[in-house]
């Protein structure tokens, strides 16, 4: 080749790099917010929607590469709808299978700013009888599905996101979405389901308002998987934990106040928060360790009772929790589990052993702090069974706990039912059915439970902080060398 020929390929490369550099705009812009400064590797920068040389699909739809985040290795890729509608091909899939690869090959976070409208239709198929698609898309999915349990997988829905996108949001561990996405299983399908209705079926982990919100919470999740943090400060609550919850044993109190004030300041990210509702669901930090952290929450319409979505929930987190080696933390204020023909219509038959097993099936540390109330099979999906080979390592009360097989006016209504039936009025019946509550309120009080070795000790709320604190310092995360297993895919 001749200095002439091989000066004019430079340029035609030099000419083409800074195409493709100013396309994508959007998904470039995702991923300086999301990387550290000057530290993102991008793969394919050159592989457009065509092999011309003056291409104008630049990184045919898909920027990815490596780079850091809060200077730990992550990879990412981001979708743009200014190329070919973000839709997916043949070479930005095989481009996107490589990455994850890479992460799976080095245990690396991954990241995916998702929105697209699934396959792109222009795209070559292979002949029949070979299947409709080409291979990449499937080395993608089952990528995902293999980072599953091994390395954490966030997906960043920033617009409409249907098809094959859809299926690789939902095969990601966290699901971040924005205002404008909106999810369908087909392009040409009417029916789609904005963020908000996807996130009140539980599709959707954390909802934001733009994408600078989306990239702070996806930091923040990142932040778990690293256990390297030695500047943390308590919560400005923390010395006010035991005015949260009320004298009034009726009265109802958020339980999310009883965890800002535990955890670390500014450390806690919940997810799920739209989905069943009576339990909370959440990443933190205590004294710099990252931790899981599920509670009943006796503010929700359910006031904490355990329906199917709350087992559900409460089930899979646990795997999550567990698959990375995040220790375990559970408040319980607990009426048991939902009853009657609406709790049945849902399920709760078949949903309500969910937790029961995946508590069962743990392999991190569950330090266990009952509040107040715990009736029934309930506080069992909180903290597994007190004489299994696998209990909880912790199982501390506060002095307001009580528990039993029903709720206290439960059981008034079974002891003294001649009497409230007899009673004349409903005024007085209520009477009867109270006195008898607190008379044994005090039967099923926490120092008589500590009494029983019910609980490993009863403490003072402004105690918990620094007794889990302590057993943490005794325990050492360490991650399997082997997948422990999956994440349940909701």
């Amino acid at each position: 080749m001749s200095e002439a020929s091989e000066a004019n390929q430079r340029q035609q490369i030099v000419d083409a790099r800074l195409r493709a550099l100013g396309g994508c705009p959007n998904a470039r812009k995702a991923i300086d917010l999301l990387a550290d400064q000057d530290s993102f590797t991008e793969y394919g920068l050159l592989a457009g929607h065509t092999t011309a040389v003056d291409d104008d699909g630049p990184s045919d739809a898909l920027v990815g590469g490596v780079c850091d985040i809060n200077g730990h290795p992550t990879v990412i890729a981001a979708h743009d709808r200014s190329v070919e509608n973000a839709t997916h091909s043949d070479r930005n899939m095989r481009k996107l299978a490589k990455l994850i690869t890479i992460a799976v090959t080095n245990r690396w976070p991954l990241v995916l700013f998702i929105e697209g409208d699934g396959s792109r239709a222009s795209d070559p198929r292979p002949v029949p009888p070979i299947v409709n698609y080409t291979r990449a898309r499937w080395d993608v999915l089952e990528g995902l599905t293999e980072m599953s349990g091994w390395a954490p997988t966030v997906a960043v829905a920033v617009g409409p996101t249907n098809d094959s996108h859809a299926a690789m949001t939902f095969l990601c561990d966290l699901v971040i979405a924005a205002p404008d996405a909106e999810f369908g299983s087909m392009v040409n399908s009417d029916e789609t389901f904005s963020s908000a209705n996807a996130a009140a079926r539980g599709d959707i982990d954390v909802l934001v308002k733009g994408i600078e919100e989306a990239v702070s919470a996806t930091q923040q999740f990142l932040h778990y998987w690293h256990d390297d943090i030695s500047d943390f400060a308590s919560s400005d609550s923390a010395s006010s934990i035991a005015q949260i919850v009320p004298d009034n044993r009726r009265r109802a109190y958020d339980m999310r106040k009883v965890i800002a004030a535990f955890a670390d300041k500014d450390s806690v990210l919940e997810v799920g928060s739209a989905w069943g509702e009576s339990l909370v669901t959440a990443f933190a930090r205590l004294e710099g360790r990252s931790v899981g952290i599920f509670a009943n929450q006796p503010l929700s319409p359910r006031a904490g009772a355990i329906d199917s979505a709350a087992a559900d929930k409460a089930s899979r987190f646990v795997e999550w929790c567990d698959a990375y080696a995040l220790p375990l933390i559970s408040f319980v204020d607990n009426p048991g589990y939902m009853v009657g023909p609406e709790a049945e219509r849902e399920g709760i038959a078949r949903h309500h052993a969910r937790p029961l097993s995946a508590i069962h099936h743990r392999t991190v540390p569950l330090y266990t702090v009952q509040l107040r109330k715990a009736y029934g099979l309930g506080p069992f999906a909180m903290s597994g069974f007190g004489a299994s080979r696998n209990m909880p390592e912790l199982r501390v009360a506060w002095p307001t706990v009580e528990s039993g097989g029903m709720s206290l006016e439960g059981a008034a209504y079974l002891v003294k039912r001649k009497e409230i039936r007899g009673a004349a009025d409903p005024v007085t019946a209520r009477t009867i059915r109270d006195q008898y509550a607190e008379e044994m309120r005090d039967v099923a009080s926490g120092v008589r439970a500590g009494r029983t070795f019910s609980f490993d000790d009863v403490i003072l709320p402004e105690e918990t902080r620094p007794l889990i604190a302590s057993m943490l310092r005794r325990s050492q995360r360490i991650l399997p060398p082997v997948k422990v297993h999956h994440i349940d895919t909701r």
